[in-house]
């Protein structure tokens, strides 16, 4: 999927865009759309071998959509752990706690599995094994 024109890489393969008409196309597209828009939400899935993070912030003073994309997730681990990491330091500042843990949570749980879905997406990675 190509990345909006106002992506802006936090590292080398780790994006996060506001384009909300991209944000809302991709979440159509992968049938992720949410229906209620009074509530916070924190949507992730796939594309090929990428990680979409999707934040919807409800609250009428900065409502919107943030989404997070990290390319070829399995194998870039550190930007995961650097994605954890900022959505750790924004929920010790106090920055909508609520959406940060789970997005955090999020993150954490993906990058408790990294290691078994590069071995579903990369069958040839150095820690493959075949039975």
């Amino acid at each position: 999927m190509k990345s909006s024109a106002n992506s802006v890489y936090l590292t080398s393969n780790l994006s996060i865009t506001n384009d909300e008409n991209y944000i809302v196309d991709c979440l159509v597209d992968h049938d992720e759309m949410p229906t209620n828009f009074e509530t916070n939400h924190v949507i992730s899935f796939y594309v090929q071998t990428d990680l979409y993070l999707v934040l919807y912030f409800q609250q009428l003073d900065d409502r919107g959509f943030q989404m997070y994309v990290v390319e070829d997730f399995s194998q870039n681990i550190d930007d995961l752990v650097f994605l954890r990491e900022m959505f750790m330091q924004l929920i010790n500042e106090g920055h909508n706690p609520e959406i940060f843990k789970k997005a955090h949570y999020k993150v954490d749980t993906i990058l408790h599995m990294a290691k078994t879905l590069r071995a579903v997406i990369h069958k040839d990675a150095p820690d493959y094994y075949e039975d």
